[in-house]
């Protein structure tokens, strides 16, 4: 098996002039983009990054962290991803986690890491700054630090045998900060194998060639952007950025694919649903796209048939893992999934070539796969991550081969695979009785005054416990707590109906794009005030 920086030679061999990488009005070939990173990754090289290290990539997503992400791979190292939002005391904390050797970022955030005192910076050897000069301060252990410009560390050609350090599929090629249960973000350390797996068989399995254009929405901190900037590398097809202006607005998205002639569209379903709720939505009937992924969270039904019904040529397709095993299991939707009766989502399908598959229970029995079966869902395979950064790898049945619990419980229905019943995390009891959060949001979804919902537990203990539901109301509804209450009655146990619903403007979001839970959870007074943010 090869490396991704080895994927990338082989294009760069027979498509040199073809476009690699836009953003709005610039774009470079993938001529440009093998020279520029490898001129980078020498001068990353020559700062002190070694095969093995890790180097962090702090930017706004830009052509110039792509290079930077290559630049990487070809010095040998294994590139960290760090939210362009992230404050500078937490990335401080991943600098110093995974003992970064370098830092590409720009001038501002640099300056950011000085004014702010994060102690990290004094421990790398040095790295690369974007835009304007800015001059550290000289002192302490940071004296031997060496920082230059990007103009100065992409300058110059390199030889082709110097272009690519040897690595071995097994090595690291990235790491991904997740954030942990208990809110300090943990490192998932992925291969150059684990990664190939899963973007040869994608590649191959949605037909991605050279005359494609693929979409990059996820930021590259999300697990989703190694699809866009791998897949795109392998086939010479052009990954096309989303600014991170447009990334939450679903008229700039629609207008984007219609203009950029997209092909292929991946992102979390509410993205998505921000597209189809634009006033431009029709832009997508008219557009080039053949291929929508989508992963992260679930698809409500309800709007994947508006999905369908806006771009009725284009093949839909439910990907499902976690950040420890890329993705795993896959389902194309079919018109069963669509029904005018069904409410429920799409399966997340059947395991991926390179995976394997098996439930256990909550003590840790593996469950016998017959229909209707029910337990926590483990991955083995290609796919699954080294471990966490400063962790083993949980060992598999028989010690040789990594399997990883995620933490999500499914039930198995036969020739359809999998389907998602909900987080372990998500379960929770109230008054005695087991509830699903995602099947109370499920039943909400199916009032026509519900545009989106999402349901919390406050209170600590069994008998303190309190479901409350957040609501946003379709455009026109004449939606009420009371009119919701009756609709949930209506279609669900007493036990699983909320205790309070609250109406609300927008859901707060990740800076991954996926609803966030904890901060609904966290709202002091619920009633009054909810920390809604668009998408970054």
């Amino acid at each position: 098996m090869s490396t991704l920086a080895d994927q990338l030679a082989r294009t760069v061999a027979t498509r040199p002039t073809a476009e690699a990488v836009r953003l709005r009005e610039s774009s470079i070939d993938y001529a440009e983009l093998d020279r520029a990173g490898g001129a980078l990754a020498r001068t990353l090289s020559e700062t002190g990054l070694r095969p093995g290290d890790r180097a962090a990539v702090w930017l706004d997503k830009s052509i110039e962290a792509v290079v930077a992400i290559h630049a990487i791979l070809k010095a040998g190292a294994a590139y960290v991803p760090v939210d362009p939002m992230a404050p500078p005391a937490r990335v401080g904390y991943m600098l110093t986690d995974c003992a970064a050797t370098c830092l590409i970022t720009d001038a501002d955030r640099f300056r950011l890491l000085h004014e702010d005192g994060v102690g990290a910076v004094s421990g790398l050897k040095g790295g690369v700054v974007v835009g304007e000069p800015y001059d550290p301060p000289a002192a302490g252990p940071a004296t031997g630090a060496r920082w230059t410009g990007w103009d100065q560390a992409v300058d110059g050609t390199v030889t082709p045998a110097a272009r690519s350090a040897e690595v071995a599929p097994t090595d690291l090629a990235y790491v991904l900060y997740t954030s942990g249960s208990t809110g300090v973000p943990k490192g998932v350390m992925l291969s150059h194998r684990n990664a190939i797996a899963f973007v040869d068989w994608a590649a191959a399995e949605f037909g991605v060639g050279p005359e494609d254009r693929i979409a990059s929405h996820a930021p590259l901190h999300f697990d989703l952007s190694i699809f866009d900037v791998f897949a795109a590398a392998r086939t010479g097809a052009c990954l096309v950025l989303v600014p991170e202006s447009k990334r939450a607005s679903g008229a700039a998205l629609n207008r984007l694919v219609a203009e950029e002639r997209i092909t292929v569209w991946y992102s979390v379903p509410g993205a998505l649903v921000r597209m189809l709720d634009a006033k431009n939505h029709a832009l997508l009937g008219t557009s080039a796209l053949r291929t929508v992924l989508f992963a992260g969270e679930v698809f409500p039904v309800k709007h994947l048939r508006r999905l369908r019904a806006a771009v009725p040529d284009a093949q839909l397709c439910n990907l499902y893992g976690p950040t420890e095993t890329n993705v795993c299991t896959f389902h194309r939707v079919t018109d069963e999934d669509l029904a005018p009766e069904r409410t429920a989502p799409p399966p997340i399908g059947r395991p991926c070539p390179y995976t394997s598959a098996h439930l256990v229970d909550a003590d840790g029995r593996q469950v016998p796969l017959v229909p209707g079966a029910e337990g926590e869902l483990c991955v083995g395979g290609d796919s699954v991550m080294l471990g966490y950064w400063g962790a083993p790898a949980d060992p598999g049945p028989t010690a040789t081969a990594p399997v990883h619990r995620t933490g999500d419980i499914v039930r198995f229905d036969g020739d359809r695979g999998y389907t998602f019943v909900g987080r372990r995390d998500h379960m929770v009891k109230v008054r005695g009785y087991r509830v699903e959060l995602e099947d109370v949001e499920a039943a909400l979804l199916t009032s026509a005054a519900v545009h989106e919902a999402a349901c919390v537990v406050t209170g600590v203990g069994d008998d303190e416990a309190r479901l409350e539901a957040y609501v946003v109301p379709a455009d026109g509804a004449p939606a009420s707590p009371a009119e919701l209450r009756r609709h949930c009655l209506a279609v669900l146990p007493r036990y699983m109906v909320p205790a309070a619903f609250h109406l609300v403007d927008a859901l707060p979001r990740t800076s991954t794009g996926k609803t966030d839970r904890r901060a609904l959870a966290a709202v002091p007074d619920a009633g009054k005030e909810v920390p809604c943010r668009p998408a970054s």
